[in-house]
Parts: C-alpha cells; sequence; structure tokens
C-alpha cells in the first residue's frame, strides 16, 4: 500500500487547545499586505563551504563554477540576515534534513545544525528522515538540547512518551505551529517523510511513529486552524510528487474495510475506481482516488534537492491557486518567496487571505553570494570566458574578499569549535590519491553501472576479510562524484556520508534471482536508471517485462504461462503464472523475471548454487526496499566501513610511475587501467596525465646554479644566494627553469630554441616529434590541477583561490608522479532492456 491510514483522532487530540497568539493588535481587515517566506531545504549538514563540479541546471540557476568553494553556515546567515532586514514581514522555514552528508554531523550528530538553524532565528522546521540517522533517541536529544524552533511532523503518532523505553519524540515534535507576522497570522503544518523511512510502515519499529495517509491528515489540519489563521502553509519533506498530490489527488490501493470509511462518508469522499476481489468485501483491494486538498495557500517542499525556479502555480479541488516551491539542497541555495496577500475582510471568516501575487527568487550560495553585479558580469551573454580567466580578474577577486568580509562572524565562532574538533579527529586534509578526470557516481551514458559505483562495490568484493564472489550496494548510497584533483579524506566523506559497513551474507540462486529482479523493478521506477552498483556480476535489468508485470494479465495456474502473450519474446525471460493477493483459487497473473543474464563470476546463475556476497548493512536490513535480504538469516557484520573499503583501495592502484613504466601491476598487486572487453587497458588521457605531471616534476628539479627550480618558484624566481653569475633578475630565473627542461635524451629546451624547436636527433618520444609539439612542452608547466588551481599556484603561493595549502598538498605538487591515479570507467556490467 502507498500509504498506512489510520483514524486521526489520535492525532488531532492533542490539539483541541489551540494556542494563543500574542502580539500587537494590527488591523488588516480588507488590506494587501507583503509577506516575505525565506526558504531553506536539505542543508545536509553542510555548513563548511565544500567543493563540487557546477551542473549546467546549477548554472542556469546562478551558481558560478570558478566560485568555489560553494554552500557554508557563515553566508548562508548573512545572506537570511539581510534578507529580514530588507523585509517587512518575514518569516524562514525550512523542509528538513539539516542532518548528514558532511563530517560534521560524523563528529557531532546534529548538535551543531540545530545550533546554527536556532542562531538564525528559524521559525519551524519539518523532520526529514535523515534526521533519524543517528537514531531516534539522538534527534530527540539534539531537538531538546540544541533546537529553539517548532519541529514539525503532523502526519506521524509517535508513541506513548510515558512508556519504559520511549524515545519520548512526542515531547519535542509538533504537528503545527502558528506565527503571528505582523497581524498576518501564518498556519504552518509540518509533514514529514514516508517514502525513505522504509521501516516505519511495518510496525514495532525503533523509530516508534505510526504514519498517517498524507491527504487526510492536511485536511483534517486545515479544517482545524482555518478559524484562526489568515494563511496556511505546508513545510514538506514528503517529495515533489507528493506535494503534488496533497494539492492534486491521487490514486492508492487499500483494502475496502480500511477504506470504506472515507468512499461512504458524504464530504470529500474517496472514489473506487477498481475492485480486485468481490464487490463490497472488508478484504478486497480496491484502488481509490483519494482527493486533493482545499485551502492551503503556500507549499515549500524538499527531499528531492530540486529548485523549482519559477515555482509551481498548482490548483485546488476549490479552483484556488497554490504556490508549490523547492529550494534545492546542500546549502547552496537559499529561497525567497514574496507574496502579496490579500487580507480577509473579516478575521476568521470564508477562506482566509488570499495570495493576490507571488515572486520568487532564489539565491546561489558562491564565494559571490554578496555580489549581483558580478554575477551578471560572469554571465553576461556578451562575453566569451576563457576557462580560469574569470577568477583571475583583480575586480573579482575583489569582489569575492568583499563577500568574505561580510559572512556572519557570530556563526564563524560558533562554528569554530566543531572545525578544530574535526581537524583533530578525522585528518580531512589527508590526500591519499589522485584523480585525473571526475569519477563520477551515476552512469550518464546507459542508465547501468557508473564509475564510482564499479570501484566501491570492486572495494567491497576484494576487501580482506570479505573476499565475496560478487558485491551489491545501493547506489543512493554513493552521495557524491569523486572530483578531478587531490582525492582527500573529506571527498571521501561526501562520497559515503553515511556509517555503513560491509555485511556478508549466504543467498540461494532463488534469492539471488529475486535480488536482481528487484534492482530491475526499483530500477524501472527511475527510468530504468540502476538503483544497484556490483561486482563479481553482470545482468541486465528488463525494464520492458517490468512494465508487462505491471500489466497483471491473467493466466490460469494449471498452464504455467502457456497462456501468457507469446508475441515478441525472445530475450525476454519465459512467462510464470503466480499467485498474489488479488487471485482466485486456481488462476494467477503473469510474471516473468526482470533480472536477465545474470552472471556470477563468469558462470550463468545456478538456481540451486549458494553465494557469498558482500553488502551494505543499511541493505542488509531491508533498507531501500530489499526485503530479499531482510529476511535472510545469514548476515555477518565485518565492521569495515565502506569508506574505509575504497580509500584502502584506491591507496593500492597504479602511480604514474608505474604507468610510465609500462607495468602491468601497482607494487600492492593491483592491475593498472581498467578491464575492457577482457583486456586490461590503460586510458590515454590519464597517460596524458602522468605525462604532464613528470614533465612538471621535472620541471621543478631543473638546476639553477645551486637552486632547484622548485626552491625558486617557491620564492619568486628570487635567485640570490644561488651563485649563478648570469642569472640575476626573476625573468632570467623563469627564462633557466625553462630552457633547463630535458627533452628526450639529448636535448634541452634552451637547446631547442636556439635552432628553432626541431626535434630532430634529440630522440624525443612520439608525442613530441613536430616542432609545434615540442615547443608546447618547454613552455611553463602548470602542473596537476589540484582541485582549485594548479600545482604551479600551490607553489608559488600567490593565488588566493587555492585557499589553505598543506603540507601534504605541497608535497603532492613537487612529486605527483608516486601518488595513486583514481581511475574508473563504466564497463557494461549492468545492461538495461527499454523496449
Amino acid at each position: 500500500m502507498r500509504r498506512v491510514l489510520l483514524g486521526l483522532s489520535c492525532a488531532l487530540a492533542t490539539a483541541s487547545c489551540m494556542p494563543v497568539v500574542e502580539g500587537q493588535d494590527y488591523h488588516l481587515e480588507g488590506q494587501e499586505v507583503r509577506l516575505t517566506l525565506l526558504h531553506t531545504s536539505d542543508i545536509h549538514s553542510r555548513l563548511i563551504p565544500y567543493d563540487f563540479a557546477p551542473l549546467r541546471t546549477d548554472q542556469d540557476l546562478g551558481l558560478i563554477p570558478e566560485a568555489g568553494p560553494f554552500g557554508g553556515a557563515t553566508r548562508m546567515a548573512a545572506l537570511l540576515k539581510r534578507e529580514r532586514e530588507k523585509g517587512d514581514r518575514v518569516i524562514h522555514l525550512d523542509s528538513g534534513d539539516c542532518f548528514q552528508g558532511a563530517p560534521i554531523f560524523n563528529i557531532n550528530t546534529g548538535e551543531a545544525e540545530f545550533k546554527f538553524l536556532s542562531q538564525s532565528r528559524l521559525d519551524a522546521a519539518v523532520v526529514g528522515n535523515h534526521e533519524f540517522d543517528a537514531g531516534a533517541l539522538n534527534f530527540t536529544q539534539r531537538a531538546r538540547d540544541n533546537a529553539t524552533f517548532p519541529l514539525l511532523a503532523a502526519n506521524y503518532i509517535w508513541s506513548d512518551w510515558r512508556q519504559v523505553g520511549s524515545n519520548q519524540t512526542a515531547l519535542e515534535t509538533e504537528p503545527y505551529t502558528i506565527r503571528n507576522v505582523k497581524g498576518v497570522r501564518v498556519g504552518v503544518i509540518g509533514m514529514a517523510n514516508i517514502s525513505s523511512l522504509n521501516s516505519i510502515v511495518e510496525g514495532g519499529n525503533s523509530l516508534q511513529a505510526t504514519p498517517l495517509e498524507q491527504n487526510e491528515v492536511v485536511r483534517a489540519y486545515v479544517e482545524l486552524l482555518r478559524p484562526v489563521t489568515d494563511l496556511i502553509v505546508i513545510v514538506s519533506h514528503l517529495g515533489l510528487t507528493e506535494d503534488q498530490d496533497v494539492i492534486q489527488g491521487y490514486e492508492a490501493y487499500y483494502e475496502y474495510g480500511r477504506a470504506r470509511s472515507f468512499v461512504q462518508r458524504s464530504k470529500n469522499p474517496w472514489q473506487v475506481l477498481e475492485w480486485f476481489g468481490p464487490e463490497g468485501d472488508e478484504k478486497s483491494v480496491v484502488r481509490v482516488f483519494i482527493p486533493g486538498v482545499s485551502g492551503v495557500d503556500v507549499v515549500l517542499g524538499g527531499h528531492l534537492h530540486v529548485v523549482l525556479n519559477p515555482p509551481q502555480l498548482l490548483s485546488d479541488p476549490s479552483g484556488r491557486q497554490v504556490v508549490l516551491a523547492h529550494s534545492g539542497a546542500f546549502a547552496k541555495y537559499v529561497g525567497r518567496l514574496d507574496l502579496v496577500v490579500k487580507m480577509p475582510e473579516e478575521l476568521g471568516q470564508g477562506e482566509g487571505a488570499e495570495v493576490v501575487t507571488q515572486d520568487y527568487r532564489v539565491f546561489p550560495m558562491d564565494a559571490l553570494w554578496c555580489d549581483d553585479a558580478m554575477r551578471n558580469y560572469r554571465y553576461d551573454p556578451d562575453i566569451f570566458w576563457e576557462e580560469g580567466q574569470f577568477i583571475q580578474e583583480e575586480k573579482v577577486r575583489a569582489a569575492i574578499q568583499r563577500c568574505r568580509d561580510q559572512e556572519d562572524r557570530d556563526t564563524t565562532q560558533l562554528l569554530q569549535p566543531y572545525i578544530l574538533g574535526m581537524d583533530m579527529k578525522l585528518q580531512l586534509t589527508n590526500i591519499f590519491s589522485y584523480a585525473p578526470r571526475d569519477v563520477q557516481r551515476r552512469n550518464n551514458s546507459t542508465g547501468g553501472d557508473s564509475p564510482l559505483g564499479n570501484v566501491a562495490a570492486d572495494s567491497m568484493r576484494k576487501r580482506r576479510r570479505v573476499e565475496a564472489e560478487m558485491a551489491l550496494t545501493n547506489s543512493l548510497g554513493i552521495r557524491d562524484n569523486l572530483y578531478a584533483g587531490v582525492v582527500t579524506q573529506e571527498s571521501m566523506f561526501n562520497v559515503f556520508p553515511f556509517e555503513n559497513t560491509i555485511n556478508i551474507m549466504y543467498l540461494s540462486g532463488a534469492e539471488m534471482q529475486e535480488m536482481f529482479n528487484f534492482v530491475a523493478e526499483r530500477s524501472s521506477e527511475r527510468g530504468c536508471v540502476s538503483q544497484a552498483q556490483i561486482s563479481g556480476a553482470r545482468f541486465t535489468m528488463d525494464c520492458a517485462q517490468v512494465q508487462l508485470n505491471d500489466l497483471r494479465i491473467p493466466c490460469e495456474r494449471a498452464r504455467r504461462g502457456e497462456d501468457c502473450p507469446q508475441e515478441d519474446r525472445t530475450g525476454h525471460a519465459p512467462w510464470q503464472c503466480i499467485e498474489d493477493e488479488t487471485s482466485i483459487a486456481g488462476e494467477g497473473r503473469c510474471y516473468a523475471n526482470p533480472g536477465t543474464d545474470i552472471v556470477i563470476n563468469g558462470k550463468p546463475l545456478d538456481p540451486n548454487g549458494t553465494y557469498k556476497i558482500a553488502v551494505n548493512d543499511y541493505i542488509a536490513k531491508g533498507g531501500s526496499g530489499f526485503n530479499v535480504l531482510k529476511r535472510n538469516t545469514t548476515r555477518i557484520e565485518t565492521g569495515i566501513s565502506l569508506r574505509d573499503s575504497l580509500i584502502g583501495y584506491m591507496q593500492g592502484f597504479c602511480t604514474c610511475e608505474d604507468i610510465l613504466a609500462g607495468r602491468e601491476t601497482s607494487k600492492t598487486g593491483a592491475r593498472c587501467g581498467n578491464l575492457i572487453n577482457g583486456q586490461w587497458v590503460v586510458d590515454e588521457q590519464v597517460v596524458g596525465f602522468c605525462r604532464a605531471a613528470k614533465s612538471f616534476k621535472d620541471e621543478l628539479a631543473v638546476k639553477v646554479g645551486d637552486c632547484s627550480c622548485g626552491d625558486l618558484l617557491r620564492r619568486g624566481f628570487d635567485p640570490a644566494g644561488c651563485n649563478a653569475p648570469d642569472v640575476t633578475t626573476p625573468e632570467q630565473a623563469r627564462l633557466a627553469c625553462v630552457a633547463g627542461k630535458q627533452v628526450g635524451e639529448n636535448c634541452t629546451c634552451g637547446d631547442l630554441d636556439d635552432r628553432g624547436y626541431n626535434p630532430e636527433g634529440c630522440n624525443v618520444p612520439s608525442e613530441f616529434d613536430t616542432s609545434a609539439e615540442v615547443q608546447a612542452f618547454c613552455a611553463p608547466a602548470a602542473g596537476p590541477y589540484t582541485g582549485r588551481c594548479s600545482c604551479r599556484d600551490v607553489l608559488a603561493g600567490t593565488n588566493p583561490v587555492c585557499g589553505t595549502v598543506t603540507p601534504q598538498l605541497r608535497n603532492f605538487c613537487e612529486n605527483p608522479t608516486s601518488m595513486s591515479i583514481a581511475d574508473a570507467v563504466e564497463d557494461g556490467r549492468i545492461g538495461r532492456r527499454v523496449k
């Protein structure tokens, strides 16, 4: 069933006494007033600015790729204060999931996030699903000790807080709150997430909550609040589709006995669309249409990390328009929704106030967050920017510094002890690998396996003390890409923010088939984009078959699928006739396995075999709907974190020294390159990077008198004390460093300059066999890109874009060829069929 349905009497029992709304007596009857809603959502612990590669959609919303790092609480707090000062009537609402996603949460379990939002004068927040990642008891303790704002969840019924062993979460949450904003009474209803908390719909859960059907919850609270409010706002963590469903209605399946009272009522009845079983039988399943809710004015949503700009305008059943806005995630944006509200002629009568007009703006949180003029300069259609050119302009750097000076100092002071604690405990700046290009967590071509998913699953399967036949992890558990540049401990926390561990399980062949079927079915719901990543196996997601199975074509059990449609079955699994909850005696529905062509370690799946597999502990316990794993009783907890497993695996990859020497394996025995069509291949882009890295290293080693060019670079090419009589100025030192670089076995760049860069007789590598190629090689090398700037800038210390330069980063730039190379590709281990 899509929602668990319970009566709402228990939900409303605690709301029988309406709160007293205090404040000045404003007389706004019949007037048009302006109300501003500041909106944040899915901050996911990104209180400290972070690096990532903005997508095209981010850039369309104004985020400047060169103006990283992005997000951060000090910027967000300053912007919220600025926007509050601009408006007369302003409230700030948050759509949940402020927990989980950055190391500050792993260490402090939400304390810093709630303190930040409290200090920012947040008016109310809905409870997000990730607020429970460290347990319901942790959430309760953090809410009690660190949150000064209401935490809302109207659609949860909590267990009795007076019982022994209760988390007492009911004491720290509310279904709604009312804010009197200078005479405008705003009722805020919180709708918490259901879809991502699989355990709460099964009863007897550690969350100690029972979810309620969303539309009936909203309908009940709208009726309750309408007489004492002017506007009703839903702050939601349901998800975009569910937000739309609240207003417009949706279809669902229920046992008729559970739905009967709603079907038979006179006001807003549910409509029965289809029966599965005898009509009127309480055990029969019915497909019903649950009507939308009238009386809501605004929905501020979250959970899916999207930005709706402009907001959607939905029509409720009465014909009134409802504004639906989402404001993104990861502290990348703050949304501002400005409303012009026509107040009622008489308070408490009719449908309350009415939204006359609305205007929405999203503020990007990059290093130029305070400067709209500079943002317009970056996106001026008449200016073409070369890569890296914009950020080098003096006025851009000055604007970045002005924005930095405007960041909120109170928030800086709040975060300082947490930042120091992370530095001591986690050593986030440690570097353990280098990525010549982005290693993507998603498949951008076929929708199957992804580069980062492949290497993550491989690390699980091959980990010492695991050594499984295959590994599987959910795609959504991999939360970020590995971006081109140095790979640090912090970047691995962004990839695996959850404290998930590797579990070993033993599955029968039938269970393996069920698991692959589930992956195909879950992926089919999401555009046939794989929702799992695997190692040691290959299979095809037959999403077309999933759609055929959903048709529920009737069949006779005795005929074993022979009476199912037989046209165009090439490539599909054979039909079966299976029984389900809607079947009558002797009948069933047509079904074929949507997980096909399954191969484990090069051999077809044996239905009678037993397989040792590695999975993460979240899905092993049934997370993301993996009930086939939840039922299995062989789970062994290894205690090995996915993050540590991936770090250890990547540290063993080949270095540029291995690759340029033509070695097949690294010192740890890992193969160099990627296995493509049965052959181990080192990508030409990786080889090109390694050559460039060696060139930069060789340039640093060139001697000018008693000094190396690396030493000269670090001190601005001042040749004083180098004992080089012919080199007396920085410019001469720069030229000497280039002239001394070796090209081939017999020549230097100085020799080649004298003869027009003709490489004849120099015994140069094949990539330098023309004059133009040699001349390009002899230009000063920028060195590897570190993620923010080049290694040349890092060592020179003159580019503020580089940020803090740690000793380990400096060591890497001085010797870039000895670092393991993080590289991975899609190799077709997960195929798909959509027709």
